[in-house]
């Protein structure tokens, strides 16, 4: 409409190509659980990605048909044991929709996905702002493993744990399945990581250690 405000971001393609582009990267997004594009991709792709999720709790056999015509198919790959061509697996993440993420997303009213901005992928180039898109709740929950982080330095202080992280705390365990317990391992995990760590370096440094024990450990 001319003069009105702008319903969606054209990503200079024309209408074929735009939603092919953004089939594309929500395909990758529901297959690898976050991807990293440019932010105004990854805003248009979060509303893709957004509405399959809420077709996937709808779980009727329209919103089936309907998440069938957003999801591409996976590619037909050579087999190397016969040279022959596999044919398709049609719809592989259907399932996973409707089983998976319908579970994972049940009782969350809204919000499934985050848009975190990053540096600029391509700096020698354009420098167009770039972003992760990532699915709430999952293994690659990026502000989940933050959270994590922040509360394992905190717990060390004499201060304690902040405010602002007991809110962030509340926030990311409050749809998760089992939020606290899963929070807390992700914790141990890291306070164990980060004891490996330090035990390495202080190896190095010892004044009993050369690299001359190296080589003979080899």
């Amino acid at each position: 409409m001319a003069g009105g405000a702008a319903k969606y971001r054209h990503l200079s393609r024309k209408s074929s190509h735009r939603q092919a582009l953004l089939r594309n990267l929500v395909t990758s997004l529901f297959t690898h659980e976050s991807i990293t594009t440019t932010w105004h991709k990854a805003k248009e792709a979060q509303r893709l990605a957004e509405k399959l999720i809420t077709l996937g709790k709808k779980n009727t056999n329209a919103s089936r048909r309907r998440a069938e015509t957003i999801f591409y198919l996976s590619p037909i790959h050579q087999d190397p044991s016969t040279d022959k061509r596999k044919p398709q697996q049609p719809f592989q993440h259907i399932p996973r929709l409707f089983t998976t993420l319908r579970e994972r997303y049940l009782h969350r009213p809204r919000g499934y996905t985050r848009v975190l901005r990053i540096e600029p992928l391509n700096k020698h180039f354009d420098q167009a702002p770039s972003a992760i898109l990532e699915l709430l709740d999952g293994p690659k929950d990026m502000r989940f493993h933050m959270t994590a982080k922040t509360l394992m330095r905190e717990r060390a202080t004499e201060e304690g744990v902040r405010e602002i992280t007991a809110r962030n705390v509340q926030k990311v365990t409050r749809y998760r399945e089992n939020g606290m317990e899963e929070l807390e391992k992700e914790v141990r995990r890291m306070e164990r990581a980060a004891g490996d760590m330090e035990a390495k370096e202080v190896g190095f440094f010892h004044p009993d250690f050369s690299l001359s024990s190296l080589s003979t450990g080899m």
